[in-house]
């Protein structure tokens, strides 16, 4: 398979695994250190059962080569996940999403700066339309803003980057499996803030693990890998797909109708996509992933 066709069928499959999980993250009436606890758990087992699937008698070894740009990794996913889960209970999931629409902006800085990778000026008009999409969306008021909240969903972008900017310098080395130690870390992180996390309701617990020990892991997996074949940029970049896709899962199961504006800016962010994606494509008719920057370690 053509390699720059293999990352983005890899990444839009990762987002569209991950889009439901706003919408969990929304319903399950929970505070956000016993929320925070339960999807660490939850990923830890998720990520462990699928790499044990994935590698079997190798997990060990392939653990010992992600070095530490795999505790990188990891550290880096469990920061994402708690900044967030406290954005997403301190501002409006529209807001969230918006903030973490702008990790693309972070991946570029990154690997200009750290990776000497100088993104396409196709690569910069699409961000730029996407992000002003995305802008189309939050303008469509939903409810309330905070700054905390905001602040937050930032930090959440910015982990976001440097962790798939950390993949692209390790690659062709995959650090997914190390992803499990995201999901325990995010767990300490909980207990470190004091939180004294109770065991939720059956409903809740049944619908989290759908999300956080399946869905999750087998999306961020695939965005974990994404990098080997395509910029860490580009595979941020998808991300903003979930901001459209989120919203129209609050909508479907919540009853929340999107406003003209939402559907205005998901038609534009579709429209940057595509623009970006057309025409790209025959460039690496190889089928192998790009020539690894020097590891961390």
């Amino acid at each position: 398979m053509n390699a720059r066709l293999h990352g983005i069928l890899l990444s839009t499959a990762g987002v569209v695994l991950l889009s439901p999980d706003i919408l969990v993250v929304r319903w399950v009436p929970l505070d956000h250190a016993t929320l925070l606890f339960w999807r660490g758990v939850l990923l830890f087992f998720g990520f462990g059962l699928l790499a044990l699937y994935r590698y079997r008698g190798r997990l060990g070894a392939r653990l010992r080569e992600a070095g530490p740009a795999g505790l990188g990794c990891a550290l880096s996913f469990a920061l994402t996940t708690y900044c967030f889960t406290q954005s997403m209970k301190l501002t409006s999931p529209t807001a969230t999403m918006m903030i973490i629409s702008t990790a693309p902006v972070f991946a570029a800085l990154i690997g200009r700066f750290w990776l000497g990778e100088s993104a396409s000026r196709k690569t910069l008009v699409t961000i730029v339309i996407t992000l002003a999409g995305i802008g189309i969306i939050v303008a469509d008021k939903d409810g309330h803003n905070s700054l905390a909240g905001n602040l937050y969903a930032l930090g959440a972008a910015l982990f976001m980057a440097l962790n798939f900017n950390i993949a692209r310098r390790a690659a062709p080395r995959d650090l997914s499996p190390m992803l499990i130690l995201g999901g325990l870390f995010a767990s300490v992180l909980a207990l470190l803030q004091g939180g004294q996390p109770a065991l939720p309701g059956t409903t809740e617990l049944a619908v989290m693990a759908l999300t956080a020990a399946l869905l999750m892991p087998l999306g961020y997996t695939l965005l974990q890998l994404a990098p080997r074949y395509i910029q860490a940029t580009e595979v941020s970049l998808f991300l903003l797909l979930e901001a459209v896709l989120g919203p129209l899962w609050v909508w479907l199961v919540l009853g929340e109708v999107p406003g003209e504006r939402t559907l205005l800016g998901s038609l534009v962010v579709c429209a940057a996509l595509l623009f970006h994606c057309l025409g790209r494509l025959p460039k690496n008719r190889t089928g192998l992933p790009p020539a690894a920057s020097p590891p961390l370690a």
